[in-house]
């Protein structure tokens, strides 16, 4: 009866392995969409070259750019913030419209076209975008505009001081 027992027993808790290697995960690895891309797809655009294109409507006149892109839970872009009105930053509203109302051409030197079915006009009347997040450009260029406010006002309050000291200087007020 022993000899049975043993091989029996021997069996059982070879089997009771067996099943407990099969019950454990394999490490883990790399998952079968994380595939490395070396090179630039054709067709595809990085999205540091899209944002800052020049935007224009179907006259052909540029009314803004493209400010930022957003991106929806799957990845894909769903909006594009476009800086309209303005001066070299200065002034500028940003406007979000559905990223599918773009329209994406190329002009004779190849160079890519964004085109909006909007005018200046229209884009200037549509609401102001306001992000909830804040990106490290988007904190500069408030500084930078709260400077520049700040310098407008320090030079006002030198020309006006100037102005003052010239009047003293000769004696009180110029007649005009």
């Amino acid at each position: 009866m022993k000899a049975t027992v043993i091989p029996a027993l021997a069996a059982v808790v070879i089997l009771a392995s067996a099943v407990g290697f099969a019950q454990t995960a394999p490490p883990p690895g790399p998952r079968a969409d994380t595939a490395f891309v070396s090179v630039q797809p054709q067709g595809q655009w990085l999205a540091s070259r899209f944002v800052g294109q020049a935007v224009s409507n179907q006259a052909g006149q540029n009314v803004g750019d493209i400010n930022d892109l957003l991106f929806d839970k799957t990845g894909r872009i769903s909006t594009a913030v476009i800086g309209v009105g303005g001066f070299l930053g200065m002034g500028e509203k940003s406007v979000a419209i559905p990223f599918g109302s773009l329209a994406f051409t190329a002009d004779a030197a190849g160079k890519r076209v964004v085109t909006i079915p909007l005018s200046k006009e229209q884009l200037q009347a549509a609401p102001s975008f306001e992000p909830t997040e804040r990106t490290a450009y988007m904190r500069a260029k408030e500084q930078a505009s709260e400077m520049g406010h700040k310098a407008i006002d320090k030079a006002s309050e030198l020309k006006d001081m100037a102005g003052k000291k010239i009047e003293d200087m000769r004696g009180g007020p110029t007649p005009k």
